[in-house]
């Protein structure tokens, strides 16, 4: 069938933002910018998603994010795979945001504590986790198969980091000139995936090749 899909985003069980509606559709497009105040790192945002009905709204699957994953000043692309532990369904779709963590310009006090938060969770993650970026640049493609008559973008994977280029060219020598950086975990043996995909007006994407 079909819904008619809505988004709440909560932090402490706290609604901060509901979005629009989009009727109809189960591949609903939002395209809301919302800025959400934060005060500390160590919660999740969560992402909830909700079938509007004239008299309730049936829940559609959650997924939340962990704030201290975020990045500072730097926008990246997050995939989260919809879960409803109550539901039969085995595939509950996706939702993708992207997602930027930036201080308040103004009271630099009021800041102070949030900043040391935030140096102090990049830190963890710099010790911990990642100890090198992998930049990589996106400059051309060619003889790209019917490029000429559809937009042509690239996925680049790695691990559970992805990026999409911003540029759809139609052609069949695309010209991109993106770059992107990734993180580099020397304890994993990630391998870097690079997808072509073309989509045409009718917002059907198919992949030509990995």
């Amino acid at each position: 069938g079909t819904s008619d899909p809505y988004v709440k985003f909560k932090l402490n069980g706290k609604t901060l933002y509901k979005s629009k509606v989009v009727y109809k559709n189960l591949n609903p497009v939002w395209d809301e910018t919302v800025v959400l105040p934060v005060q500390t790192l160590d919660q999740k945002l969560w992402i909830k998603v909700y079938d509007r009905d004239l008299t309730s709204s049936d829940f559609m699957g959650s997924a939340f994010v962990a704030l201290t994953e975020l990045e500072l000043n730097r926008t990246t692309e997050q995939v989260l795979k919809l879960e409803d532990p109550n539901s039969l369904e085995d595939d509950m779709g996706v939702i993708v945001l992207n997602l930027s963590l930036a201080v308040k310009q103004g009271d630099f006090k009021r800041n102070s504590s949030f900043m040391r938060n935030v140096r102090l969770s990049d830190s963890l993650r710099k010790n911990q986790l990642w100890n090198g970026l992998v930049t990589i640049t996106l400059l051309e493609g060619k003889n790209i198969p019917l490029g000429g008559l559809a937009e042509v973008f690239i996925l680049l994977k790695l691990g559970d980091q992805r990026y999409k280029s911003k540029t759809l060219c139609k052609s069949a020598n695309p010209q991109w000139r993106e770059q992107f950086d990734f993180h580099y975990f020397s304890d994993r043996k990630d391998m870097l995936d690079i997808e072509v995909w073309r989509k045409d007006n009718k917002k059907h994407e198919e992949l030509l090749g990995t």
